[in-house]
């Protein structure tokens, strides 16, 4: 399938995908993430990468980080049994990058990895194969990105994932990070989980600052383990009622001291007046 024949906006999901991830057995043991940065320059985002998956959860993590591979390197990478890719380099539509020459995915007889992040340029036939050759679901590129934006989109995704986010779920935050969010789609299946949720649901914040007052509307999205029509409690302020899950629930009106106590709790992804940050991040008494 061509790079012209690729959702813009949307997710491009296979058959193929959903096949594969009903042919997969649970994997025991640790979280396998293996973060491989070809190019020099987006060092940056390797190291970024690096601290953020795993980090503040107390789970079985995997985290490997590796550079400058060569094809045979990376086609073993590719072929192996880990549940995540976070590729940082250059790709085209002749394959990956590599220290020795080029890799093409669609070479390759079969895929071991679950799902992946194809940080790079023209992306989205690399992870096309990769979905054909046997991986559930990823995030490609439709063109070229400049570094910094790319930096920007990785780290979130890092970050969203490492919280329990769906890809699907991580990605639509994740674009506003930058300019270039619009040239990032789905493939494959978008409900896949890299970590669980620390409950059956994600959660992130938009807050809207009103004088002295905020309005919060949280929106949950589901994990893997919980499915369409589990129950959350939001328990903001006195709310007490359970909802069905997931999409946006009603919102509340809270004090600067309830809005400080609420975000307190657990570190969840908030627009804040429409900027993106994170609840321990913010700093209630400068509101």
């Amino acid at each position: 399938m061509g790079r012209d024949e690729a959702p813009i906006g949307a997710s491009k999901a296979t058959v193929t995908a959903f096949r594969n991830k009903l042919e997969r057995t649970a994997t025991e043991g640790d979280i396998g993430i293996t973060v491989v940065c070809n190019d020099a320059e987006m060092d940056e985002e390797r190291d970024l990468a690096d601290e953020v998956y795993g980090s503040g959860r107390d789970l079985p993590f995997d985290v490997t980080v590796q550079h400058e591979l060569t094809t045979e390197e990376l086609r073993a990478l590719l072929e192996s049994e880990a549940q995540f890719l976070h590729y940082i380099g250059h790709i085209d539509e002749s394959g990956f990058k590599c220290v020795d020459g080029t890799l093409d995915a669609t070479d390759l007889d079969s895929v071991g990895i679950e799902a992946f992040l194809l940080n790079a340029c023209q992306s989205y036939q690399q992870g096309m194969a990769l979905i054909e050759a046997g991986a559930i679901g990823g995030v490609v590129t439709l063109s070229d990105v400049i570094n910094s934006g790319a930096v920007r989109v990785g780290k979130a995704m890092a970050q969203l994932l490492n919280r329990g986010f769906p890809l699907s779920a991580a990605l639509n935050i994740a674009r506003d990070r930058s300019i270039i969010g619009g040239q990032y789609t789905l493939v494959g299946d978008g409900t896949i989980n890299i970590v669980q949720a620390e409950s059956d649901v994600a959660v992130f914040f938009e807050i809207e600052s009103e004088g002295n007052s905020f309005e919060l509307t949280p929106r949950t999205y589901n994990s893997s383990s919980g499915g369409i029509g589990g129950l959350v409690i939001p328990r903001l302020s006195d709310q007490n009622e359970t909802y069905l899950s997931s999409g946006a629930l009603p919102s509340v009106t809270l004090t600067k001291t309830e809005l400080e106590r609420n975000l307190a709790l657990e570190n969840v992804p908030v627009y804040l007046d429409g900027q993106f940050t994170w609840s321990y991040e913010i700093d209630v008494s400068s509101l």
